[in-house]
């Protein structure tokens, strides 16, 4: 099968990322040990070269890497998070097609400066998303000063992510992480390619109904390796009673990049389990792979998954 993993965050810790950032993002999931996945997950990866081995590993196709930047509002001692578009134009300049590109701008700083950014990240770089934070950036999405961005990732085609839901980091503004408001971008900007992430956990029902009020928007189902596999696929199966399996990604976020993939693949054994309706084949194709590969216009003709081993062997 086919497999896209739409959310993986490039960026070492300790270099791009402040060990007092790495730890928060990372104390809820140490001090549990993955519950569910604690002999599978191993280390992050979190630069190109490596990422493709495990890719070839564990049998991925192409991986959405993304950039990132919310030094704006972090306290000196707190910084930085800051991983740059040049950075990840870099990994995926390197990976033989294997990685794209997803920029990020800050819009509250600079907005029509974030607009050219996006242009140019695109233009330059062939990058094929936009990366938003709110909940860490400290701003609302419905916030004016966004507007010159989504304006310019409409022209350009390309969807832009927005981080909502949970996340354990302390500095992050809870009111700003919920998916209604989001629902009024979609209305102003109607040709605007929105996903939102996480799914919105916990928040999910809302992100559902966000998502079947406006006909570009998409979900992802990253960071919900978190819990057990019948979570996730009941997530799965209510967000195909209200929206069509077209609008679902699939997403790990980086340690359940071995792992989380393999659930979606197997969710029906969750259905079977306790005797619910089973997730369509056709479906489940697309939601690893096939809508990412419309959505960011992939060419399945350019991946070599496996080449490496398959040199080694001959």
């Amino acid at each position: 099968m086919y497999v896209v993993d739409n959310h993986i965050h490039l960026g070492q810790p300790g270099v791009h990322v402040s060990e007092h950032i790495y730890k928060e993002l990372r104390k809820n999931w140490s001090e549990r040990g993955f519950r569910y996945h604690s002999t599978e997950v191993k280390t992050e990866r979190r630069d190109g070269e490596m990422l493709v081995q495990v890719m070839d590993e564990v049998g991925i196709d192409v991986c959405c890497v993304i950039a990132g930047n919310w030094n704006r509002v972090l306290p000196p001692e707190q910084r930085p998070y800051n991983v740059p578009n040049e950075f990840v134009a870099s990994q995926v300049a390197a990976s033989n097609g294997r990685l794209v590109g997803i920029c990020s701008a800050d819009p509250i700083v600079d907005p029509w400066g974030a607009a050219d950014e996006v242009e140019r990240c695109v233009r330059d770089h062939d990058f094929r998303g936009v990366k938003l934070y709110p909940t860490y950036a400290h701003f609302d999405p419905r916030d004016r000063a966004c507007e010159p961005l989504y304006e310019a990732a409409s022209a350009l085609g390309v969807p832009v992510h927005f981080h909502m839901g949970f996340t354990p980091v302390c500095g992050a503004d809870m009111k700003l992480q919920q998916p209604w408001l989001l629902d009024e971008v979609g209305q102003r900007f109607p040709k605007l390619k929105v996903v939102i992430c996480h799914m919105g956990y916990p928040y999910t029902g809302e992100a559902m109904g966000v998502v079947a009020r406006n006909p570009n928007f998409h979900a992802d189902l990253s960071a919900l390796g978190f819990y057990h596999p019948r979570t996730a696929y009941q997530i799965i199966h209510d967000f195909g009673c209200v929206n069509p399996w077209d609008r679902l990604l699939y997403g790990s976020e980086n340690p359940f990049m071995w792992t989380f993939h393999k659930t979606v693949m197997n969710i029906n054994e969750q259905a079977r389990a306790i005797g619910m309706p089973e997730i369509p084949e056709h479906a489940l194709e697309l939601i690893l792979g096939g809508n990412a590969a419309r959505l960011y216009r992939l060419d399945r003709s350019t991946q070599v998954r496996g080449q490496a081993q398959a040199e080694q062997a001959a």
